[in-house]
């Protein structure tokens, strides 16, 4: 690893593998369970693609997830401190998850065995390819000479800025969650409600408005960016995230392009199933740094 230390993020980041080969970032992979089927989800692959996972949820399959064991990322972590690589984990959020704490918990006991190795955590107060958008601009960070120090300040600095702006298209998977109640479901499928959510500064999902019809749950997303996102170099990179609609996802990845001239670079990815299960099929998602969390229009 160059520059003596690594980059980690987990399974909520949407990397794809080459994506995350590129990037030069080691992906730690979390659990779901299918029907009573345990998964370890680092990546989509031939034997278990974005369509299987989706048309399982859609078959009426349940999913749920869990923490990362501890002794997960004791062997990922060892995998580098054996080297003498320090690692630098952006992890997801603690308000969503308590995979952090279990992260800490296994740093410190590690820094017991290898006293001379510098190890950090970050909550990244982000989830999906908000994550995603955070440790892609860190590899850019890195590669440009930051230290770890540097890296880390960073990122704690700017984790706020990140806006995760969604629509949902299946109602019944918030409910399963407790997101909404089983009757806000049924009246809200009926009349074609997609609920708008951002995931606040707390890193914790929260509904911001709802709109009828897709079009009109699109058009939202589209003008969350418009007058949101911030106008600095960092901003010219997005990411879109998709529940196996990858149509729709190219149609705003094709809008955002023509209405805002200053994004350079647009990631469409689909979202793993440690996000999909608890937002269903035809979720997309829009990641960019911006000027509200909230992502107000």
């Amino acid at each position: 690893m160059e520059d003596g230390y690594c980059l980690l993020t987990d399974a909520t980041a949407e990397l794809s593998p080459e994506l995350a080969q590129q990037l030069d970032v080691d992906v730690i992979p979390m659990p779901l369970d299918i029907d009573g089927v345990p998964y370890q989800f680092q990546f989509f692959n031939d034997n278990f693609s974005v369509s299987d996972f989706y048309g399982q949820l859609r078959a009426g399959k349940f999913s749920h997830t869990s923490q990362v064991n501890e002794s997960v990322y004791q062997e990922y972590f060892e995998k580098y401190l054996k080297q003498g690589i320090d690692i630098l984990y952006l992890c997801f959020s603690s308000g969503l998850s308590s995979t952090y704490h279990a992260a800490c918990r296994c740093m410190e006991q590690l820094r017991e065995k290898y006293p001379e190795r510098r190890m950090t955590c970050i909550d990244s107060l982000c989830a999906s390819a908000g994550l995603g958008l955070l440790t892609y601009t860190a590899v850019q960070k890195k590669r440009a000479g930051a230290t770890m120090e540097e890296l880390e300040k960073w990122a704690l600095g700017r984790r706020q800025a990140v806006c995760h702006c969604f629509k949902v298209d299946e109602l019944d998977h918030l409910r399963r969650g407790g997101r909404i109640s089983a009757t806000t479901a049924i009246v809200g499928s009926a009349l074609q409600i997609k609920p708008i959510l951002v995931v606040n500064p707390e890193g914790k999902l929260q509904p911001i408005a709802k709109v009828r019809g897709r079009r009109r749950a699109m058009e939202y997303l589209l003008n969350a960016v418009k007058k949101n996102l911030l106008d600095d170099e960092e901003s010219e990179t997005l990411f879109i995230g998709h529940g196996d609609d990858l149509g729709e996802a190219i149609a705003l990845k094709k809008a955002v392009q023509a209405e805002c001239p200053h994004v350079k670079k647009v990631f469409v990815v689909p979202l793993s199933p440690i996000i999909g299960t608890h937002v269903g099929p035809g979720m997309i998602d829009i990641l960019f740094y911006g000027k509200d969390r909230m992502c107000k229009i």
